[in-house]
């Protein structure tokens, strides 16, 4: 059968939350009292915030982080650390949708972001959210986006510190300043492997481990951007299209698409529709089976596409929960074509001037596919969320240190290396800079 999200039901149950939400597991409904746990002990569920919807008030102002605080995983307002994301252009794509078939198409373009990324609004409440949590070290793994919001918001924090650890065909991706308070690990192998190394170095040095898509900050930050394009529109969407590699973009959506209309700021639920790049599409591949899970002949040993940022071979740990949102809204989970993708980033320049990543042409060639099909209609509204552009010519961190899939081999502390670690500042050419930089 799969999972079953019970967002609905915990909304409806939601009054009298102490400090306005509670920490409860989305699949068993567990209350949780670590206010830093990521999954359920009792049955390894995503745990998330769940508010108190008859006391929720929406603020005004061009900080996101107190417009939507009573939607948002804190209890006081002094410990938003904003970024300067938010407040993203959402628009009537009007040219571009009289020539595809979809004049009702709306697009949300997080590009104007500070890091051309919406993984900004991750960086902005999770950093927020450790500071009220006393957090002083965290060790995460990213494709770079979400490590390159991280670390450019470290630097502007005293007293806290992270460790990130990245795929070494990702580096041009990391668009930092070297800094004391961020640690670069390059791993020799794909972004599951940087992931491997990057909780065990965790577990070792006794940090806490940022938890990616099962940290609900994260899904929390993303929800922000379709918050502010619900309330952008002139009408509901229809469908909303999302491009994902662990889907947890989507899932931040879909919460925040429960709590609209908990709140009658939406009449129904969207259908939501996740979209992959065809040569890397595990979980298009399970849905199109009807498979519950991702079974080992799903799995991608080593992805390759246009879209870097969603290049995850084997998201089986998250597939469950966005097969859920989009067999459950009447949506699905399509992939698209090399041929595609670039035809409908060229078709956007021209016709709206926008120039956006691979990742986010692969979720509007997704909606260009769904109304050739006759999937979609020309009445209908849909939302499209960009979530980024190319970061052209940003500089990369040249304090690296290069180790490999079984590192460390021994204890740690938080500053020191096991032994044959080699030191990347020597030798090494400098890094391809302008590649897709747009990441889930």
């Amino acid at each position: 059968m799969g999972v079953v999200l019970r967002y609905e039901d915990l909304m409806r149950e939601s009054s009298g939350r102490e400090g306005g939400f509670s920490i409860v597991c989305v699949l068993c409904g567990r209350r949780q009292e670590d206010e830093l746990v990521n999954r359920c002990p009792d049955c390894g569920g995503a745990v998330d915030a769940i508010h108190d919807m008859g006391r929720v008030s929406l603020g005004e102002g061009s900080n996101p982080l107190q417009r939507y605080f009573d939607l948002l995983p804190l209890r006081r307002k002094s410990s938003i650390h904003w970024l300067g994301d938010g407040g993203t252009p959402c628009f009537l794509a009007e040219d571009f949708g009289r020539r595809v078939g979809l004049p009702r198409l709306v697009l949300k373009n997080e590009a104007a972001n500070p890091t051309l990324s919406t993984k900004d609004r991750i960086a902005s409440l999770g950093l927020s959210r450790f500071v009220e949590l006393g957090v002083k070290k965290f060790v995460m793994a990213s494709t770079g986006n979400s490590s390159t919001a991280y670390a450019r918001g470290v630097q502007s924090l005293s007293g806290m510190e992270m460790a990130l650890f990245c795929g070494t065909r990702f580096r041009g991706r990391l668009n930092y300043p070297d800094h004391p308070a961020v640690a670069t690990y390059l791993v020799e192998g794909d972004f599951v492997s940087a992931g491997k190394v990057a909780r065990r170095f965790a577990e070792r040095t006794g940090a806490l481990s940022e938890g990616g898509f099962f940290n609900l900050a994260r899904r929390e930050g993303l929800k922000l951007a379709y918050l502010e394009a619900f309330d952008q529109m002139e009408d509901p969407p229809d469908y909303v299209f999302q491009a994902v590699s662990s889907g947890m973009g989507l899932l931040g959506a879909y919460k925040g698409a429960c709590e609209y209309q908990h709140l009658g700021r939406l009449p129904r639920l969207p259908g939501f529709v996740a979209v992959q790049q065809s040569r890397c599409a595990p979980m298009a591949h399970a849905y199109a089976e009807g498979a519950a899970a991702i079974e080992s002949r799903h799995v991608i040993a080593e992805p390759r596409g246009l879209a870097e940022a969603i290049l995850r071979g084997d998201p089986s740990q998250t597939y469950p929960y966005i097969r859920h949102i989009c067999q459950s809204t009447g949506g699905r989970i399509v992939d698209v074509d090399d041929e595609a993708i670039r035809s409908t980033r060229a078709l956007l320049e021209e016709t709206e001037g926008v120039r956006v990543c691979y990742a986010s042409a692969t979720a509007l060639a997704g909606a260009v596919r769904m109304r050739q099909a006759g999937m979609l209609t020309e009445h209908q509204r849909v939302l499209v969320n960009l979530t980024g552009s190319d970061r052209t010519g940003w500089g990369t961190p040249t304090r690296v240190r290069v180790v490999d899939e079984s590192w460390p081999r021994e204890p740690v502390d938080w500053n020191g290396l096991s032994r044959g670690d080699r030191d990347d500042d020597a030798g090494r050419p400098d890094p391809v800079v302008g590649r897709d930089t747009c990441a889930r």
